[in-house]
């Protein structure tokens, strides 16, 4: 099946089925008036994806494109908990949708049946939503109360694999996601948030493959002898390191340490940053710590055959895309805006504004997951969506085909929303494709 009739079924799904099933559970349309549980979540969504902060006045508009005259005051009276438990549901069944690219953005991603990239991002609620989402605390009580996403994204094919809502407190290590086995032949890669010496067995004992960063205080075996891993590195004469090592004499299975050297300034700069976070809390970083600021550490279980030092730093390096995903679900979906008269109305925007997130990275991985020469920029591709949303509409309202409305925004992203040329740092697509263009004084 391709990308075009996945994005089609997953925009069915949200604006058809899904919101039939979810008004069975929460009955938010109990006598049919004017808007039915299609064209509710049709409006709402919709106009949150077109403008984050849509008003009353703009979700009431959107409905006249649907078909549905409603006044901006019988937009406001749908407001409830109901509707917040509505939307909750729908982000819900949206996020296990799959809409994913059957093209590749460099043949080095081909290798492998999945290239999983973890990471988590926090949402910051109102305070009266600490008992069912219990915050990290803060001065006065500011954080009292959030909500965390830990997200999973296929860097091969561009598709979310998994959103699942956690406690903001709870840290990623602790995620249930982590006990999950892989599949075989897939590459995970997480940041030192998520270590575990047992996570990477399990990867390893699944026929699966990793990509981390190691604890500079950890110990590795080297020919059955503990050494620290910083002072080991310390007695080798060679800015680049790449040997096998065992991590753990409890779970006993062999990887690649790939060590490299940073360029002094920026060890400098790593050791200043060191000390002044120290220092704010009437600390002294030992000396292990400041040693620690010359090197950069990664441990995999590929072989060398598979995977050469500069493509397995390339692909660390692009675990930065799915913070990239946030940074766009934030800044053109608004998902962190408490912009609500009051709580209630607060949460269900913000559920309907994770609606709005999910269908816009189905597009942006629609437009951009491709193996031309010429692939556009995300961001630009995320800004011009809203260009998009009244087409949509009508589209929907019609029930007419989905396709050409999105092919023609595809062509359009193709065209109009180009990367820019970089005549210093290469992009990661380009470093992806060509690892050897890699310098190590990059971070």
């Amino acid at each position: 099946m391709s990308i075009l009739q996945r994005l089609i079924n997953a925009l069915q799904t949200t604006f058809s089925t899904a919101p039939e099933l979810a008004n069975e559970q929460f009955k938010v349309i109990l006598r049919q008036r004017k808007f039915t549980a299609q064209t509710l979540a049709q409006s709402f969504i919709l106009a949150l994806l077109k403008k984050p902060r849509a008003t009353s006045s703009d979700i009431a508009h959107m409905a006249g494109t649907l078909g549905v005259n409603v006044t901006p005051e019988a937009v406001d009276q749908r407001y409830s908990s109901t509707l917040q438990e509505f939307f909750r549901s729908l982000f819900e069944k949206m996020a296990s949708i799959f809409v994913g690219s059957d093209e590749t953005l460099a043949s080095l991603l081909e290798r492998f049946h999945q290239v999983k990239l973890i990471d988590s991002t926090v949402i910051l609620l109102p305070a009266s939503m600490a008992e069912q989402f219990p915050g990290c605390g803060g001065t006065g009580g500011a954080n009292s109360a959030a909500l965390k996403l830990q997200t999973e994204m296929d860097l091969r094919t561009g598709g979310i694999c998994c959103i699942e809502v956690e406690e903001g407190k709870s840290p990623d290590q602790a995620t249930n996601r982590l006990k999950i086995p892989p599949q075989e032949n897939s590459l995970t890669i997480a940041d030192l948030g998520y270590f575990s010496v047992q996570r990477l067995a399990l990867i390893h004992q699944s026929r699966a493959f990793f990509i981390s960063r190691l604890l500079s205080g950890m110990n590795i075996f080297v020919d059955g002898e503990s050494f620290n891993v910083i002072d080991y590195l310390k007695s080798q004469d060679k800015p680049v390191v790449d040997m096998a090592v065992t991590l753990s004499a409890h779970h006993r299975f062999e990887c690649r340490l790939i060590a490299w050297r940073v360029p002094e300034e920026m060890a400098a700069r790593r050791r200043q940053k060191l000390r002044k976070h120290a220092g704010k809390k009437g600390r002294t970083p030992s000396q292990a710590a400041l040693d620690a600021c010359d090197w950069n550490l990664l441990v995999t279980n590929l072989p060398i055959d598979r995977l050469s030092v500069n493509e397995a730093i390339v692909l660390y390096r692009s675990r930065w895309q799915i913070e990239l995903l946030f940074k766009r679900w934030k800044t053109y979906c608004g998902i962190d805006l408490l912009d609500g008269q009051n709580d209630m109305i607060t949460m269900t925007r913000m559920w309907a504004r994770l609606c709005a997130a999910t269908i816009q990275r189905w597009l942006v991985a629609y437009c951009g997951w491709t193996d031309h020469k010429n692939i556009p920029s995300f961001s630009k591709v995320a800004k011009s969506i809203s260009e998009i949303i009244k087409h949509l509409g009508l589209t929907l309202s019609t029930g007419t085909d989905l396709a050409p409305t999105l092919e023609r925004f595809r062509q359009k992203t193709l065209h109009l929303c180009r990367r820019m040329k970089r005549h210093r740092k290469l992009s990661f697509i380009e470093l992806l494709r060509d690892s050897t263009k890699l310098e190590y004084s990059l971070t």
